[in-house]
């Protein structure tokens, strides 16, 4: 099973693969290491998915890959971009993945026993579930921020389709306007000789 663990100090092969295809200077194009070399981004989601993960991980699902981060405690920490971050996933650290596990859920039913309980929750439980609420709420805040940047691109592509589709009609009735003022002039010959002697007449007098 993918990011099962091989020994007690050995990183799980979910992290050795998502450093190597990080850490591949010929795929930069599609994902790479930040700046800074504390994170990492994918740059192309879908070349990266069609590309990258079937050769990585057998599979081709970015939503995927991207709940296994979170569950070995990545965080996405640009609402712009896919970038992702773990106090101990670095450029240059690959000795440092033995450090990162994989985090164990909340069961239902362990949570009930606590709520009922009558022994109190201990001080690093408590700090334990303060730190994933607060997370929780960092990655809503992010989410949140993502739908509305989507939301208003989505309301200018709206706009921009309907300027051009108001741009096509006045295009298309011009057309049928030419189109039909040159088949009553194919129809009646005469009247495309008077045009022209009428065109001469403007043409010669413009010369005087």
């Amino acid at each position: 099973m993918e990011g099962t663990q091989g020994g007690s100090n050995a990183p799980a092969p979910f992290l050795t693969k998502t450093y190597d295809l990080v850490d591949d200077p010929s795929s930069n194009h599609v994902v790479s290491w930040s700046d800074t070399g504390c994170s990492f981004v994918v740059w192309d989601p879908t070349e990266f998915a069609k590309e990258m993960l079937p050769m990585y991980f057998k599979h081709n699902n970015f939503s995927s890959f991207v709940r296994q981060l979170n569950t070995y405690g990545f965080r996405k920490i640009d609402p712009e971009q896919w970038e992702f971050a773990n106090e101990e996933f670095l450029r240059g650290g690959r000795h440092l993945l033995k450090k990162i596990h994989r985090r164990k859920p909340i069961h239902s039913h362990s949570m009930q026993n606590h709520e009922y309980s009558s022994v109190p929750l201990s001080e690093t439980e408590r700090e334990e579930y303060e730190k994933k609420i607060n997370r929780l709420n960092h990655d809503k805040s992010l989410l949140e921020l993502e739908l509305q940047r989507h939301q208003r691109e989505n309301l200018e592509f709206d706009y921009q389709i309907q300027i051009l589709q108001e741009q096509l009609q006045k295009m298309e009735h011009q057309q049928k306007q030419y189109t039909s003022f040159l088949a009553q002039l194919l129809q009646k010959p005469g009247l495309a000789s008077i045009l022209v002697q009428n065109q001469k007449s403007i043409t010669k007098r413009e010369d005087c």
